[in-house]
């Protein structure tokens, strides 16, 4: 399987739940058995306001788009972004796209570290393919495999990268929490309002400014109606993410004695 296919299932659940997060009807085209077209990811509508609460689902978003459109360099960093920011399914993609060699170089001990941070929080489907893969791999590239996975954890771990998020969004879920109580309405781009202002593909290192949050987004929408939107996409994020994370090693099959 390619990486962009891979992305035709991982980018449905976030295509539905964006299509559905705005007071205006989804398109036709997306809903629960439509599949996901190259031409549709190639369009999707990435809510620059997410960036502010859940970075790693805004930068897999438009890391997939680019992707999408075949912007494979810019793709794949946004990509690293979102997997920075504990997204399992960026950190698949990449590991598919990596071992395949279909969005970047092959470089299969890479794909087999990034399927191994991916497989972390043991979702099924995850740890099937990196059996798959890890079974096609020669022992050096499965030993340089661990010793990429060992050097990468510190920075997309579970421990580190989602943590970090889920601080992120409880310090931001917190302020609009106040904003609920007051019966306020909020206006987020992309998420509050379909019609806005484009903004270009962040660069790297870079955040979103409060002004360009706003552009184009008139009105709003009632702050309780935003925070379930919101804690939707937050599900997607943590989904399988365990109070205390702990850390195994990266082979798929755990015997004694064995990396």
């Amino acid at each position: 399987m390619s990486a962009r296919n891979v992305m035709f299932f991982l980018v449905f659940g976030f295509a539905t739940l964006a299509a559905q997060a705005g007071p205006w009807p989804p398109p036709a085209s997306i809903g629960k058995d439509a599949p996901v077209t190259l031409a549709e990811l190639g369009k999707l509508g990435c809510a620059p306001g997410l960036e502010r609460f859940l970075p790693g689902v805004y930068y897999y978003c438009v890391g997939a788009r680019d992707l999408a459109n075949h912007r494979d360099a810019s793709g794949v960093e946004m990509l690293k972004l979102a997997a920075a920011w504990g997204s399992k399914p960026a950190q698949f993609t990449l590991g598919v796209g990596y071992f395949n060699g279909d969005i970047a170089a092959q470089d299969r001990a890479r794909g087999l570290a990034w399927l191994g941070l991916a497989s972390e929080r043991r979702d099924p489907s995850y740890q099937a393919v990196l059996r798959s893969a890890w079974k096609q791999a020669s022992p050096a590239e499965q030993a340089r495999a661990n010793a990429l996975w060992k050097a990468m954890l510190p920075t997309y771990g579970d421990a580190r990268a989602a943590k970090r998020a889920e601080r992120r969004y409880q310090h931001e879920r917190d302020q609009l929490l106040g904003s609920v109580t007051l019966g306020q309405r909020i206006c987020i781009a992309g998420l509050t309002q379909r019609d806005m202002a484009a903004i270009p593909t962040p660069k790297i290192g870079t955040t979103l400014s409060p002004f360009q949050l706003s552009i184009g987004c008139p009105g709003g929408a009632p702050a309780s109606f935003v925070l379930h939107r919101l804690d939707g996409f937050a599900g997607s994020l943590f989904d399988g993410l365990e109070g205390h994370v702990t850390v195994g090693p990266l082979s798929p099959v755990r015997e004694q004695g064995k990396p």
